[in-house]
């Protein structure tokens, strides 16, 4: 007999493959494009431009059906150019009016104006969503041009912008944004004329860009960002090469005479620190004996790679010497790229004998780089990455060699690269092909051993067996889901996969399913724990991430269902209740969940009060039973009444501050009153037999800060019921006492021991000053013994 879960399973599997004949029906806008469903807007615009030069009606004027023919690919481009238009067709299909007329732009346009920039492999076209992921760089420098199709002095900066990106390949991004189209972003940075040139310096903000005012030319711009670079070659004398152990580590090396004659021009040895930093150091040697010492033919071939190789755990101090024998730049990066050690090339045996011996304890993760065509240039690159990856090893695989281990782990573009972690887990990336990025990657990747690219099998696994997981919906090219993924990452690490596991569902790779799951937004985030999912809603950050996991696998707010309802209506009269009611599509109640969850938190000392809520989808008649009408609604019962019989609803704002302050009204406890100048000095300023120590909050009504701190205040008073008394001063009032005391902030907090001696609380959070008044007043009461 076949258990449910596995009926289940089966039948999830005949839905997506009716799902899947039903939607190869339908024209698949991808296809028409001739892209792949993972596609960057690039790419796409390429594609289209690509059609749009040989399909356009002024060119077709002998073919009547030009026109509609035309209209489709134009309408495909218009759908997928744009995020939100492009998702709700991945998740749901072309829904719009097929036959509506579809507008465009003349021939001359597309071939002329059209992504001036597109085919340039150097120049990173820039949007509105992704221009900040791609300017807040710390490791690299960006120029960017702002421009307009329609715009002359754009076209004659063109070809410029083109060779100063050739110039200064591997030294800074070069970049470009079609303010036609991302007219936002260019008046969200302000941008009022065209062309507009704005320099970034390593680890800007998007508002810091420079801008250059200087004249238009190759020159020009290339001395600009020369002389902006802080990157700079090492000069080397005798004794620091002798007797500092310099000659101990490889480096690229200039060697010159005193006078300089033989050595490169400055601007070449700009460049080369910049491309060479974090991978070889750049020294210059102007001492004639020295260079002769380390390479006699100096003067004909001044730059020379010094190669230290390791002998096991020392490192030889004699070096083998490769001349350079070229002096252009490009040239120069090449030869030594080239002498750099050779990454591994796998096949699927030794991918799966590598996948064994991982999970069986093996350390060291493998970054993979999947490739088709000659790897001549891509084995280059990736001589790189052995300086920024020192505890990784590196393998390429040949995807027309090796079809089904490529199918397997769904690679779908290339040179596509992923991460196979310690324990056997498996990862792609999804960035930007920058190998400052990649290894950036590779490092938080192999950290996260506890997430997982799953499959469709994989998910039916998960669901059959029961297990916990929390899985990220999402789609590569979605911007909110590239800013999620490197906090899935860090999140993952706090948890042992033995308590929950995380994993990745690529939408694009596996759109059936997603639409089967009933993913309707990029990024979906969900918590599975056998058959019950959460649905997560709070900040799309590592420690939100965690303090959600954390909430589903050790809950402090009750869940109550049919089964266990009678909880509360057995409630005695020494609790407090308060349940919220509530529906998981409902955007209030969405929202409600986080601080809910931080409410119980902050309520936890109480051990007399109780959160709970109810899932009104899942426990309809229970709702329907307590005449629950809307959602969320929020109900508490009080203490002094049992079970249901008295009841107080919540209509106030929904946020934590507001339910706390709402709550705590109820709670007995100590009182805070209201302190004004002679009660003040009544009570607090003047001797008593056994003097009990005060705390006071001095604030004024119009401060923000003191009106979030009131709640908490409120909260400390009363934890700290009967070891002190609790007052207030409104400082607005009392503005000339509060001034004697020598107030000059709100809010204020002081702990008087006596009449004579107050300690200032600085901490704002309940439980920090709760914890610190009790750590005051057990010093003073050891010292007084």
């Amino acid at each position: 007999m076949f258990s449910n879960n596995f009926r289940k399973y089966l039948v999830a599997i005949l839905l997506i493959l009716t799902y899947t004949a039903l939607a190869s029906e339908e024209e698949d806008l991808y296809k028409l494009l001739d892209v792949p469903r993972d596609a960057n807007l690039k790419d796409i615009r390429k594609a289209f431009k690509k059609l749009a030069v040989k399909l356009h009606p002024d060119k077709n004027l002998d073919d009547p059906d030009a026109d509609a023919k035309f209209a489709k690919f134009a309408r495909a481009y218009e759908i997928l150019k744009d995020p939100e238009s492009r998702k709700q067709y991945d998740l749901f299909g072309d829904v719009g009016n097929q036959a509506s007329k579809q507008k465009y732009q003349s021939y001359t346009y597309y071939r002329d104006q059209f992504g001036i920039y597109d085919d340039d492999p150097l120049i990173i076209t820039l949007t509105r969503s992704d221009y900040e992921l791609n300017v807040l760089d710390t490791s690299q420098v960006w120029f960017v041009n702002f421009y307009s199709a329609q715009c002359h002095h754009c076209h004659e900066l063109a070809p410029v912008w083109r060779r100063l990106s050739s110039e200064l390949e591997g030294v800074i991004r070069i970049a470009a944004v079609n303010c036609e189209e991302d007219w936002a972003l260019c008046r969200q940075l302000g941008i009022m004329s065209y062309p507009t040139l704005l320099y970034y310096q390593k680890d800007s903000t998007m508002y810091e860009g420079e801008k250059y005012h200087g004249e238009r030319s190759v020159d020009a711009l290339q001395n600009y960002v020369l002389n902006r670079l802080t990157s700079k070659a090492q000069i080397i004398t005798r004794n620091e090469w002798d007797h500092e152990g310099l000659r101990k580590k490889s480096w690229l090396l200039i060697l010159c005479t005193e006078d300089g004659s033989t050595c490169l021009e400055q601007d070449t040895v700009q460049k080369l620190a910049a491309i060479f930093e974090g991978l070889l150091p750049l020294g210059m040697i102007r001492e004639k004996d020295l260079s002769e010492s380390i390479f006699q033919n100096y003067k004909e071939y001044p730059v020379v790679f010094w190669e230290v190789k390791e002998t096991g755990n020392d490192v030889t101090t004699a070096a083998e010497v490769h001349s350079i024998d070229v002096l252009e730049t490009k040239d120069i990066v090449k030869q030594v790229l080239s002498l750099l050690p050779d990454p591994q090339f796998l096949n699927e045996e030794t991918f799966q004998d590598i996948r064994t011996q991982l999970r069986l304890g093996s350390e060291e993760p493998w970054l993979l780089c999947f490739y088709m065509g000659a790897a001549t240039e891509l084995n280059i690159q990736w001589k790189r990455l052995p300086a920024w990856l020192p505890n990784m090893k590196l393998g390429l695989i040949h995807c027309g060699r090796n079809t089904a281990l490529c199918a397997s782990l769904h690679v779908s573009h290339y040179p596509a690269w992923g991460l196979l972690k310690i324990g056997g887990a498996f990862e792609m990336y999804h960035g930007r092909e920058i190998l400052h990025e990649i290894a950036a990657f590779a490092r938080e990747s192999s950290k996260s051993t506890n997430l997982h690219a799953l499959s469709p099998a994989d998910f039916y696994n998960i669901l059959q067996e029961g297990s916990v997981w929390f899985i990220d919906w999402y789609a590569p090219w979605c911007p909110p889901c590239k800013k999620l993924l490197p906090e899935m990452r860090k999140a993952s690490q706090h948890f042992e996969p033995e308590n929950v596991q995380f994993g990745t569902i690529d939408c694009t790779l596996h759109s059936n399913l997603c639409s089967y799951e009933g993913i309707r937004a990029y990024p979906t985030t969900r918590f599975y724990n056998g058959s019950k999912i959460h649905h997560f809603h709070g900040v799309p950050n590592e420690e939100g991430i965690v303090e959600f996991v954390e909430n589903m696998l050790h809950p402090i707010v009750i869940n109550l269902e049919e089964d266990n309802f009678i909880q509360l209506e057995r409630k005695s009269e020494h609790e407090l209740w308060i349940v919220d009611f509530y529906a998981p599509w409902c955007g209030p109640c969405q929202r409600l969940m986080p601080v809910w969850n931080s409410l119980a938190k902050q309520l936890s000392n109480f051990e007399f009060v109780k959160l709970a809520q109810v899932d009104c989808t899942q426990q309809s008649n229970l709702c329907h039973s307590q005449n629950v009408k809307s959602y969320p609604t929020i109900r508490l019962y009080p203490l002094g009444s049992e079970g249901l019989n008295t009841v107080a609803m919540y209509n106030g704002h929904l946020d934590v501050m507001s339910l706390k302050k709402w709550t705590l009204s109820f709670m007995p406890g100590a009182e805070v009153k209201l302190l004004n100048d002679k009660k003040f000095r009544k009570a607090v300023l003047s001797e008593h037999d056994k003097y009990i120590p005060w705390l006071v909050d001095f604030y004024a009504p119009w401060c923000g800060h003191c009106v979030h701190f009131e709640p908490e205040f409120m909260l400390i008073a009363k934890n700290l019921d009967k070891k002190v008394k609790s007052g207030k001063v409104n400082c607005q009032e009392e503005h000339s006492f509060c001034h004697e005391l020598g107030i000059s902030s709100y809010p204020t907090v002081r702990l008087y021991l006596s009449p004579y001696e107050y300690r200032e609380i600085t901490k704002q959070i309940a439980t920090e000053v709760v914890h610190e008044v009790n750590a005051i007043i057990e010093r003073r009461f050891r010292e007084e013994l």
